[in-house]
C-alpha cells in the first residue's frame, strides 16, 4: 500500500508540473496576442496619421498590419487549442489528487482497525488473566 501511494504520489507530482508548464505555455500566447494587439493599434496610429506618412507608406504599412492580423489569427487558434490542453492537464491532476487522498485515507483506515485490533487483543488477554 505504502509503495503504491508513493507511485501515485510520484505521477501527481509529474502532472501538476504538467500543469504548471501548460499554463506558462498559455499565458505566453496570451502575452504574445496582446503584444500583437498593441502593435496592430500602432501601426493604425501611425496610418491614421496623415503628417507622419503623408501617403508614402501605406501600402508598406498595409502589408505590416495584414500580417499581423494574420498572426494574431495564429496566436488565437494556438491559446483555444492551449486552453483545452491545460484544463486537461488540470483535470488530470486532480483525478490523481483525489486517487492519491483516496489512498491515503484507505491506508489510515487500516492503520486504525490494525490498531483496534491489537487494544482488543490487549484487552481480551488482560480479561483472562486472574488478579492477585
Amino acid at each position: 500500500m505504502r509503495q503504491r501511494i508513493r507511485k501515485i504520489d510520484r505521477i501527481f507530482k509529474v502532472q501538476q508540473h504538467l500543469q504548471k508548464e501548460a499554463e506558462l505555455k498559455l499565458g505566453n500566447l496570451e502575452r504574445e496576442a496582446s503584444e500583437l494587439k498593441v502593435a496592430q493599434e500602432t501601426l493604425i496610429q501611425t496610418m491614421n496619421d496623415h503628417e507622419t506618412l503623408h501617403g508614402l507608406f501605406v501600402d508598406v504599412a498595409a502589408k505590416r498590419l495584414q500580417g499581423l492580423a494574420s498572426q494574431a489569427s495564429a496566436v488565437e487558434k494556438a491559446k483555444v487549442v492551449q486552453k483545452a490542453v491545460t484544463i486537461d492537464k488540470a483535470m488530470q491532476a486532480k483525478r490523481t489528487e483525489k486517487m492519491l487522498s483516496g489512498l491515503k485515507d484507505q491506508e489510515r483506515r487500516e492503520i486504525e482497525k490494525k490498531d483496534l485490533a491489537s487494544i482488543l487483543e490487549l484487552l481480551a488477554k488482560g480479561e483472562s488473566a486472574s488478579f492477585p
